[in-house]
């Protein structure tokens, strides 16, 4: 899954990208400020770091997401417009946003110099990305619309979905949230098809002071994120055994990136499900939702064909047996689960299958 990263030129936003690829374990060379960057990071999670050291397996593996951070976009004149059109595709090909936006000062940060009102920033990267989604969709109403004048075997269908994407350009001129246009599943899978910037889901990140990371958790009725990316990318600098002491004298439980990452992972709707043993112990990234005999698929496509039960327990009754299946199983928290159980965050799984 593929986070895309956002925002106006001087916000920090490529600052903030090389401090989330480090904490996430990932090492990336920023030094083209002009070109995209990408990294895979990976997903902290206390229960995989308490299984690893319950088992002490050869193999530790977290789940990852792939991070794309953009060249700031200067939206003031039409020049600056074209070059952030030339990375729609980029956009439309990743999972979610994030909007980087700064409300730090700094006399350095041309040609936003004294500029801190983050809202405005998000409001004008919004109002872009509905319009670039309006263009599109206006566009395939008038393909569809000449289509459907001609009798072809798929008129039917092209009427169908040229209902839809006048629904969808209704919603767009009104700034309606186009969720609201989309009847069912089969619209909605059809929809996402073109990568709308409206339909990602989206995060806002504020870019402030370190004596201001305190404030709103919504702008423009988007979850919002407060953290200093010169903090984080210091955080990430430091070797792993001195940053518990850096953190501590900043008053912070945990580096901000590592709460970026994870709501990302939330805001994709996305979950864990856990396998655990001395060979390995990981965790699987799946929809909210996936079933178990889909999960199992996961793993290995023989597991899936084969399922017989999914051995799950929760990761917090695990943990409260203190990591003894025997005792979980005399508390009767281990269950035998069939192929349309829903899988939960942070089950411990153990398919059991044919081969």
């Amino acid at each position: 899954m593929r986070v895309c990263f956002i925002g106006p030129s001087q916000s920090g936003k490529t600052a903030l990208f090389a401090a989330v690829a480090g904490a996430g374990g990932s090492n990336v060379d920023i030094s083209r400020p002009d070109q995209p960057h990408l990294a895979v990071v990976k997903v902290p999670d206390a229960r995989l770091a308490w299984l690893s050291e319950l088992y002490n397996p050869k193999k530790t593996t977290p789940a990852e997401l792939e991070l794309l951070d953009l060249p700031g976009m200067d939206l003031s004149d039409e020049a600056g417009r074209a070059r952030a059109k030339a990375h729609w595709p980029a956009i439309r090909q990743s999972d979610m946003l994030v909007f980087v936006v700064r409300s730090f000062t700094s006399d350095e940060a041309a040609p936003y110099r004294g500029r801190v009102d983050a809202a405005a920033d998000v409001r004008e990267l919004l109002g872009e990305m509905l319009f670039a989604d309006l263009e599109q969709v206006t566009a395939r109403v008038e393909k569809l619309a000449d289509a459907v004048k001609r009798p072809t075997p798929k008129r039917d269908e092209q009427q169908r979905e040229l209902e839809l994407m006048t629904r969808l350009q209704d919603a767009l001129e009104n700034e309606t949230p186009i969720s609201q246009a989309i009847k069912t599943e089969a619209e909605d899978k059809l929809i996402r098809s073109f990568g709308l910037f409206s339909q990602k889901p989206a995060l806002v990140v504020v870019n402030c002071d370190e004596d201001d990371l305190a404030g709103a958790d919504t702008i423009e009725s988007l979850p919002a994120l407060r953290l200093s990316a010169r903090i984080e990318q210091e955080i990430s600098q430091l070797p792993p055994e001195d940053r518990n002491e850096f953190l501590a004298d900043l008053g912070l439980a945990e580096p901000a990136c590592d709460r970026l990452i994870r709501a990302c992972y939330q805001r994709m709707k996305l979950i864990s499900f856990l396998t655990s043993g001395q060979d390995e112990c990981r965790a699987w990234t799946i929809s909210a939702g996936t079933e178990a005999v889909e999960a199992a698929g996961k793993i290995h496509s023989d597991i899936a064909r084969g399922f017989i039960r999914a051995e799950t327990v929760a990761y917090e009754d695990f943990h409260a047996a203190k990591g003894s299946m025997k005792d979980a199983k005399a508390a009767g928290k281990v269950r035998l689960e069939g192929k349309t159980y829903s899988v939960q965050d942070g089950d411990i799984i153990n398919f059991r299958f044919n081969v």
